[in-house]
């Protein structure tokens, strides 16, 4: 290369690093505006400016970027476009808007939940405060690890079609169910749905935590509940529902030990009927109960009946004879009578019903009842 062309490259590399400060020095400025108080710039001014410079946000280095996203995040009504684009970049810029930025709206972080990476989404499911409209958006992608930790941020808002949505997830997602037992959203109802794929001290806590003495209840009702239950006839939802607030019904001892005798004699289908009647639960609901592999459904049957041990030992005994599943094991009979000892009649009741009702209308446990797999 010649002396002249050398020089030549010099100076051009000169120039286009003078062109390059002049513009990263425009830029900065253009920024500087953009980001100055609302009371000392018109709302129309600031706004051109904001749609100036969302579209070359990246034209500015790293460095100004994280800068101009630090300034971001302490404003409440900064430039949206401008913050909009800046929660867009690379996440090692955006972290901070995402998290903890007040300009991006719901709208934006839905934008950018379904726009965005991976990492984008990671960092919304732990943002303060997030909206149930926000966070129904990150349950769609059923990922665990973002629903993980959308579960964990107690700040959080989740919709009832939200946390339905996840529970139902958690029959195949294990590390979602004590999160979402934590959660404020999870009613009586989806609690005892969840009950029938969880873990033995998921179980527990459930029953522990969804179950109540309904002493109140069985006073104000106790002159017109079963009056309304007969006026019901022919309305089995109403019927059925109601069914969770009567009164627990101690079995009779012989009418017990009848139906023990028609297990032992093998009168399978007399057996469960009897038992369903007993109990005064739907005949499928019983059949699912005694099939469980886990046990502590027939431990809550026989203390909503009123068994005492003994009886109990008699009911395990007769179920597992009338059942297609493996023997109960020395831990899960231990199980099934702590469940037993610990929850009292009434509460028992509340469960045994509260579980009638949701497998009478819930799709999803019947299908486990189609479906051993599962």
């Amino acid at each position: 290369m010649s002396l002249g062309t050398t020089a030549g490259s010099n100076a051009y590399n000169t120039e286009s690093e003078s062109q390059g400060s002049v513009r990263d020095g425009l830029l900065r400025a253009l920024a500087d505006l953009a980001l100055l108080p609302p009371s000392l710039v018109s709302p129309q001014e600031r706004g051109l400016l904001d749609s100036m410079l969302a579209p070359i946000v990246s034209r500015f280095d790293e460095a100004t970027r994280k800068r101009l996203v630090d300034r971001l995040v302490m404003q409440v009504d900064g430039p949206r476009e401008l913050a909009l684009a800046l929660a867009m970049e690379p996440i090692d810029v955006a972290r901070p808007l995402l998290l903890d930025g007040e300009t991006l709206k719901a709208g934006d972080l839905v934008t950018i939940i379904r726009n965005g990476t991976f990492e984008h989404r990671l960092a919304i499911a732990e943002r303060k405060g997030l909206g149930s409209d926000v966070a129904d958006t990150l349950i769609e992608f059923g990922v665990p690890e973002i629903t993980c930790r959308l579960l964990s941020n107690s700040s959080a808002e989740l919709s009832m079609h939200g946390i339905e949505t996840v529970l139902r997830q958690s029959a195949g997602e294990q590390a979602y169910q004590p999160l979402l037992l934590a959660r404020p959203e999870l009613s009586v109802r989806l609690a005892h749905l969840m009950f029938w794929w969880s873990s033995a001290p998921i179980r527990l806590d459930i029953l522990n935590r969804f179950t109540a003495e309904r002493k109140v209840t069985h006073k104000a009702l106790a002159d017109i509940l079963e009056d309304g239950l007969g006026a019901s006839l022919g309305d089995d939802v109403m019927r059925l529902v109601l069914t969770q607030i009567r009164q627990s019904v101690s079995i009779p001892k012989q009418r017990f030990t009848r139906i023990v005798n028609l297990g032992e004699a093998g009168s399978r289908d007399d057996f469960y009927q009897e038992l369903a009647d007993a109990a005064r639960i739907r005949l499928e609901s019983l059949r699912r109960i005694i099939a469980d592999a886990g046990g502590e459904p027939l431990a809550v049957l026989a203390k909503a009946i009123g068994l005492n041990r003994r009886e109990f030992g008699e009911l395990i005994v007769v179920a597992v004879q009338n059942r297609d599943t493996d023997l109960p094991t020395k831990n899960d009979l231990e199980r099934m009578t702590a469940v037993f000892d610990i929850i009292s009649t009434d509460r028992a009741d509340m469960a045994l019903h509260c579980w009638d009702v949701t497998m009478a209308s819930d799709e999803g446990i019947r299908v486990m009842d189609m479906d051993d797999e599962v």
